[in-house]
């Protein structure tokens, strides 16, 4: 197995994490978590989104909770979905941009009101404006191996939507398997051909844990070139447009994997766990993590 010396980790708790949970956590809360994970070292958090707050009303705070963060010695990442988001995404602070659009139309209607098609126009012009303000930019694929409403994504349909990012100048480009659908085998042959075919880029992947193939998928990956990780801690997550999407692969499942293969990630396991507790007090339930179980049966049993 080809592994790297280094894995990349961009927990997005923050923001997928929490959109979807049915208490809303407070802005101080929120700044909490945020300002502990800092501390576990990432280099960047994807904090908050700037969908309109009638559409995920559990992150409505975003400008307070990014302007009350943006100090912090990392890169502060948002979800911007449109122009009227990064409008408020920039005023804010924000270190970095997460353009978003859907590799299936289905998905992108339900989600961003739009067709594939009709994002690709809109990231053009977003992400020239971002680069004309100096902001990092990563492009988010949603549904890139399957979709809720259409079934399996095709590789061509997710290579037509590579190609269109690139011709933009993405060259930070994340698939998402949006509803945990994926499999190690497609996870392997999707990023072997495509890292094969676009040298200039830098894959990331998002998986979900639905069937709990998330860090199988994680390994494929890997095996395929791919060393950068989207996480949430405590395996927190969900789409509310995306019907059976569940929790993303967990932080501290995702750290702790890759340390017992000898794969740095610069993440201080002590306090990322810190971290989980805090979570876990804050919704007062156990978390989606393997770890965060584990510690916990251990402080039973002591």
């Amino acid at each position: 197995m080809m592994i790297p010396k280094k894995l990349k980790v961009i927990e997005v708790g923050p923001r997928d994490g929490l959109q979807n949970e049915k208490k809303n956590l407070s802005v101080e809360q929120k700044i909490a978590l945020i300002q502990l994970l800092a501390e576990s070292g990432f280099e960047e958090i994807e904090a908050t989104s700037f969908v309109h707050p009638k559409w995920i009303p559990n992150l409505a705070d975003a400008e307070e909770v990014i302007s009350a963060t943006k100090h912090l010695p990392i890169n502060l990442f948002a979800l911007i979905p449109n122009e009227k988001g990064y409008e408020r995404a920039v005023k804010s602070g924000i270190h970095g941009g997460t353009f978003v659009l859907s590799a299936s139309d289905s998905h992108g209607q339900s989600n961003l009101n739009k067709t594939t098609k009709e994002s690709i126009r809109e990231l053009k012009i977003l992400y020239s404006q971002a680069k004309q303000d100096g902001l990092l930019t990563r492009a988010s694929v949603s549904t890139a191996f399957g979709c809720p409403f259409e079934g399996i994504t095709s590789l061509e349909r997710v290579r037509q939507v590579v190609d269109s990012l690139v011709e933009i100048g993405f060259r930070r480009i994340g698939l998402c398997d949006t509803i945990g659908i994926a499999n190690p085998y497609q996870t392997f042959e999707y990023m072997s051909k495509l890292n094969q075919d676009y040298k200039q880029v830098e894959f990331e992947l998002h998986f979900h844990n639905t069937y709990g193939r998330g860090l199988a998928n994680v390994c494929a990956g890997i095996e395929a070139g791919v060393y950068s990780y989207d996480s949430s801690i405590g395996g927190l997550g969900g789409c509310p447009y995306a019907p059976g999407a569940t929790g993303n692969i967990s932080t501290e499942d995702l750290v702790d994997m890759a340390q017992a293969m000898g794969i740095e990630t610069e993440i201080n396991f002590t306090e990322l766990l810190k971290a989980s507790e805090l979570v876990s007090s804050y919704f007062n339930k156990p978390l989606d993590s393997q770890l965060w179980r584990t510690n916990s049966l251990v402080a039973l049993n002591k």
